[in-house]
């Protein structure tokens, strides 16, 4: 009996019928409770008949609800009314996928828009148990923004034998249970196991897909004939016909990808949906005939010449493989994909569709946050992101977070502003697990933190596992139980008889940590498989059992070829959690060049020769310049002087720990640098080399970590950042403080509610200009000399890295988008800054070594400076993606 407006059932009023079918009728309602309208439909009242039936019914409705997919309706409630049940759903707007193709057959493009969407659906459903079973245009909904949406999930196997006798090949042929005898689903899309009456599966769903993809390709069904029996017929005995209309081209892969779908036997088919969404999306954006006509990408993307050919690999090479697989067979497929520019972080999302990664955005040179479908044509910039590293994802593939500006922050894919969850100083690393808890790296040098996902509770997690050979806790990998992770401990020496640098595993309650596996480098996992980079750079799987937290067989290379840092361990893969694995084969280590530049952003000149670099230092004479330098054979960092007057250069430092950030005195004998071993030590060394260096201050463990940054005029002090003592629970961090060079403790020069770094002492002792987050963000602030006693922001915007002139009248410092800027200042009396002037941007900044602190240096007169100008390869060789990464591993 048909409802009229103004009828209510419970909290839900209704407004107007919507449609009716074999499944029930459906209304417009507006539920009062949460202020929304929604969409009710009635089931029949024979389902109260049936108390098992209506139980199954409540439970398929409870189990569907708490998918929550966007390519599936969302389930609200359920009821009943008048003895009849009734569903509570998501309102659409737009109209069934059946309107649509009575008007004809769509493009190819929309075809494979809409059988990737659809196909993820699927996914989602069965890797919870539940197979739709009559999968049709009728259950198919195209919103009006352009979503798919599957209808009627788990209704198909409750519905009762149609005893209306219709011809029509429309007729769902049904009985109240799925025991062996049973058909059940609408003809024209039934799988032959169906027509059978034989048991159902995913794979059941895929053959309906099939025909489904192939009428939205011809506007015509595979296997419609004058009545239902034979249509069955057809379905078991004949193949679909050619799409060969001329005027409605498809291109040979998508049309294999289709016929997959609708082999006759189950081990013939895709044996999940997963993997034919993944089909699907290589051929994204392909146009008849073939690849061509990209989808537009974003402003600001620009495709490099590979882009197109790669593309067309993707889809030649899916095709090929997917046309060629059966169940039996893991082969171990690999391809390029095409991504706009150079990578330098990427991650994919646990379901292996969308891949995150980190490249620079054109106009302003800045590295920025970008996703993309897995085999689409164009990425889209996630605004708010500059200055993006080291992306991962959460466990809903819904955000994507990173590391940015000192914080650690997330973002929607869907878009908006970044939260920020944490701050963090030189991050090295993140993973998101299914409990909710972020587990990450703040500190390049220090223990792991954990951080609830909306930023709550914040705390170090690591702390009492450290040891004291130990330097770095990094690179943490959660397993599919949200509680256990991986993370590489260890230190920086990279000795041959390192035997206590590796990968380690522990949980959440972190009581204990267990040695995996050696190695200097950071881990995947995937479908019971670890994935690192070997001391020879190739990227190696193993098999691994977390039953037993060890390895198990031998290792395999995957590739010969795969990006790696070695200062940071840091390899350019990243692999998800259905063994789908990318990773970078440009094995060209990101490099910089110490170049000269003047006020006008001109190029006026290079020292040295290209190389992992950082920290440049100018002398106080001018004459020579300390940087740090990574050796790529043995991964040492070192520091070298380089000399100005055309004298070449020469290595400063020689012990196997990680010496870094030269420090010159104020007369230009003695250098201050970091060395780590068994811990971080701050290290004075005559500039003239003659002498041993002398250790003035060590940390006590793994708790914090020391740099120079600026001597005192007499040179009987050194202003240093020290990371904080992460014991204290306070949240990681950085603060300034005063070392005596004849040795003692450090004294804590300023006291903010954020980290302080780049502390620069003023040439005549009375200023300091250092950089704080204490407002939020990184702002240039400069304070009394030896007091610290008043305090000006200098920045606006946004400042990291002050530089003074050698005069003291200027202080340079990098702003919002790399920009270096200058501003004039007076110290005579009090203190006061001049006009902001902007410079010229400092484009393809990039921290690439473990030691990044200073990226460029100021000449004594202010005229030029040199920047540490990070290289982008003249070639970029696409990603590469490989299915089934561990097939044929050994055990």
């Amino acid at each position: 009996m048909a409802l009229v407006s103004g009828t209510k059932l419970g909290p839900y009023e209704i407004q107007r019928p919507l449609g009716a079918g074999g499944m029930g009728e459906v209304y417009r309602a507006h539920d009062s409770r949460l202020g929304r309208e929604v969409a009710l439909k009635i089931l029949p009242e024979s389902f109260a008949r049936d108390q098992d039936r209506l139980h199954r019914f409540e439970q398929e409705a409870r189990t569907v609800a708490a998918l929550s997919h966007p390519n599936i309706l969302a389930i609200h409630d359920v009821g009943q009314h008048n003895g009849s049940p009734f569903l509570v759903s998501e309102l659409l707007e737009g109209e069934a996928l059946r309107g649509v193709l009575d008007r004809g057959a769509l493009s190819q493009r929309k075809a494979i828009e809409y059988g990737v969407q659809i196909a993820q659906g699927l996914a989602a459903a069965h890797e919870n148990g539940i197979v739709h079973r009559d999968l049709k245009p009728e259950n198919l909904f195209l919103t009006k923004d352009g979503r798919a949406k599957i209808l009627d999930f788990g209704l198909a196997k409750l519905a009762q034998t149609s005893t209306e006798g219709k011809a029509s090949d429309g007729v769902t042929l049904t009985s109240a249970h799925t025991a062996a005898g049973t058909v059940m689903g609408t003809a024209s899309y039934m799988a032959p196991e169906q027509v059978r009456g034989e048991p159902t599966d995913p794979r059941t769903d895929i053959f309906a897909f099939g025909a489904v993809l192939f009428e939205m390709l011809s506007g015509r069904r595979a296997f419609r004939r004058d009545t239902p029996a034979e249509t069955m017929t057809a379905v078991l005995k004949e193949e679909p016909a050619e799409l060969a209309d001329p005027t409605h081209p498809i291109s040979p892969p998508l049309d294999r990808i289709m016929r997959r779908c609708l082999e006759k036997s189950p081990e013939q088919r895709f044996q999940s949906a997963k993997d034919l969404s993944f089909a699907l999306s290589a051929l994204s954006g392909s146009d008849s005939g073939g690849v061509s006509g990209m989808t537009q990408v974003p402003r600001g993307v620009a495709w490099p010449r590979w882009g197109l050919a790669a593309l067309v690999l993707v889809a030649v090479t899916a095709g090929t493989w997917f046309l060629a697989r059966r169940q039996a067979e893991t082969p171990n497929l690999r391809f390029a994909i095409p991504v706009p520019g150079e990578v330098r972080h990427l991650a994919i999302s646990p379901d292996g569709v969308m891949l995150a990664f980190v490249s620079f955005e054109e106009s302003s040179g800045q590295p920025m946050l970008y996703v993309q479908r897995v085999g689409s044509t164009s990425a889209t910039l996630l605004p708010g992101t500059e200055g993006a590293t080291y992306p991962f994802w959460s466990p809903d593939h819904n955000y994507v977070a990173f590391f940015a500006n000192g914080t650690l922050q997330k973002i929607a894919i869907s878009g908006g502003t970044p939260q920020m969850l944490a701050k963090v100083t030189s991050a090295r690393g993140g993973s998101w697990g299914k409990k909710n808890v972020i587990v990450y790296a703040p500190l390049a040098s220090g223990v792991l933190w954990r951080v609830n996902a909306d930023g709550s509770s914040a705390s170090a997690l690591t702390v009492n596992l450290a040891e004291k050979h130990e330097q770095s806790h990094r690179w943490p990998v959660f397993l599919p139980d949200g509680d256990h992770f991986l993370f590489w401990a260890g230190n920086f020496t990279n000795a041959n008889d390192d035997q206590v640098s590796g990968i380690y595993i522990t949980s959440l309650d972190a009581k204990a940590k267990k040695l995996v596996m050696l190695t200097h480098s950071n881990v995947g996992y995937s479908t019971d498989s670890l994935f690192y980079v070997d001391e020879k750079r190739q990227l190696i799987s193993v098999s691994f059992s977390g039953s037993k937290e060890a390895t198990t067989g031998e290792p395999s290379v995957i590739s010969d070829n795969v990006g790696f840092q070695p200062s940071t361990y840091w390899g350019a893969f990243t692999v998800a959690g259905n063994g789908i694995l990318i990773y970078d084969p440009n094995t060209q280590t990101a490099s910089s060049l110490l170049t000269w530049y003047d006020r006008n952003g001109k190029e006026v000149g290079h020292l040295g020769e290209t190389g992992v670099l950082a920290n440049p230092s100018i002398s106080p004479s001018g004459d020579r310049v300390t940087v740090d330098i990574t050796d790529l054979q043995t991964k040492n960092v070192d520091v070298w002087i380089e000399s100005l007057k055309g004298g070449g250069n020469a290595r400063f430092t020689f012990d196997p720990a990680e010496e870094a950030i030269g420090t010159w005195s104020r007369d230009g004998k003695t250098i201050a640098f970091r060395s780590v071993s068994n811990r971080a030590t701050l290290m004075l060394k005559p500039a003239s080399g003659l002498q041993r260096e002398r250790p003035v201050f060590g940390m006590a463990d793994l708790r914090g970590d020391i740099f120079p940054n600026s001597w005192t005029p007499d040179d009987k002090q050194i202003l240093c950042t020290i990371n904080r003592d992460v014991g204290q629970n306070q949240g990681p961090g950085s603060k300034l403080v005063l070392l005596p060079v004849s040795g003692g403790d450090p004294v804590p020069f300023v006291a903010t509610k954020g980290a302080e770094t780049n502390g620069q002492i003023s040439s005549d002792g009375k200023w300091v200009a250092y950089a704080s987050n204490e407002s939020g963000q990184w702002e240039i602030y400069v304070t009394t000399f030896p007091d610290a006693a008043g305090k000006w922001q200098v920045s606006r915007g946004g400042g990291t890295e002050p530089r003074w002139r050698a005069d003291g009248k200027e202080i340079f410092y990098i702003g919002p988008k790399g920009m270096l800027t200058a501003v004039q200042v007076a110290g005579e009396g009090t203190f006061a800054t001049g006009t902001l002037t902007p410079l010229f941007p400092l484009h393809g900044r990039a921290p690439i070594s473990s030691t990044d602190i200073f990226s460029y240096d100021v000449s004594i007169d202010g005229t030029r400076f040199l920047v540490n100008r990070y290289l982008r390869p003249d070639h970029v060789v696409p990603l590469t993606i490989a299915l089934h990464a561990t097939a044929g591993q050994q055990e």
